[in-house]
């Protein structure tokens, strides 16, 4: 497949190891926050450690992508890479919050490859009202004026490309009041970083209902929503562990790393669900 200008891999290898391959499906915060797939490899010295970033993949000329299509491109790159051993030992497809959907999907597409197990780190599931209230955070941050999302249900390339241009008139309005003749690099950074942060939750919105996986693939939630349920599956459907507590949601901690590796070690030695 032809390289999309600028774009980063969607898949790459953090680390190599002779027992179970983990694929971790993450974002780069907007922040310097550390990033899961990061922690799991820091820690995993047995295991080869694969991190799969959708907005990466996004990131160049290619505004916009589906989950299945995303799905297929990180699995086809797993399974190139010799180096992964997939085959004749268990492979973990891990997902950190929005993420769960194209997690379920890459973990379903190597299931007739490898021995699979599917685990999601509190998972969520972007809908449309969270795509509206992420793009008018990004305005506020921008200290714009809010305006109407553009139409969500429309072409998906002219939806981010017109998210884009607002926000761009946003960012040259603040060069503007700053008294730039010109915008810095690091506004267009930041611009392509929302745009794909957007993207990818479009692209979540838009692969609706949630994909179940086969019922090959376990799963594992690490979760504190009380009474889990895997969307469009049952409550047997999957087995509920308790994340380490952190004091917000979304942190991401060595200790939510360890907890990783912890199930990845329980499923691998086939130890019984408790």
């Amino acid at each position: 497949m032809q390289a999309v200008v600028g774009t980063q891999p969607l898949c790459s290898r953090l680390s190599s190891g002779e027992e179970a391959a983990i694929l971790v499906s993450d974002f780069q915060p907007l922040s310097a926050a550390s990033r899961l797939s990061t922690l799991v490899a820091d820690a995993a010295a047995r295991h080869s450690v694969h991190q799969v970033d959708p907005r990466g993949a996004l990131s160049g000329d290619r505004l916009y992508a589906t989950l299945p299509d995303l799905a297929d491109e990180a699995a086809a790159a797993f399974l190139a890479d010799t180096s992964s051993g997939a085959s004749g030992r268990p492979v973990f497809v891990v997902a950190h919050c929005s993420s769960a959907a194209l997690s379920l999907r890459i973990a379903d597409r190597l299931a007739g490859e490898c021995d699979v197990t599917a685990v999601l780190v509190r998972p969520t599931w972007p809908d449309t009202d969270h795509v509206t209230e992420i793009f008018a955070e990004f305005q506020g941050k921008l200290g714009a004026v809010r305006r109407p999302s553009p139409d969500l249900d429309g072409d998906p390339l002219t939806c981010v490309a017109a998210m884009e241009r607002l926000m761009s008139e946003d960012l040259a309005a603040v060069a503007k009041r700053l008294g730039l003749s010109k915008a810095p690099l690091a506004f267009s950074e930041l611009l392509v970083s929302y745009r794909t942060w957007l993207a990818f939750l479009l692209a979540c919105r838009n692969d609706q209902p949630v994909p179940v996986p086969s019922g090959a693939v376990p799963v594992t939630v690490l979760t504190d929503e009380p009474g889990f349920v895997l969307p469009g599956s049952t409550p047997e459907r999957c087995r509920t562990v308790l994340p380490p507590p952190a004091e917000r949601p979304d942190a991401v901690t060595p200790e939510l790393a360890a907890a990783v590796l912890d199930e990845v070690e329980n499923r691998s030695s086939n130890e019984p669900d408790s």
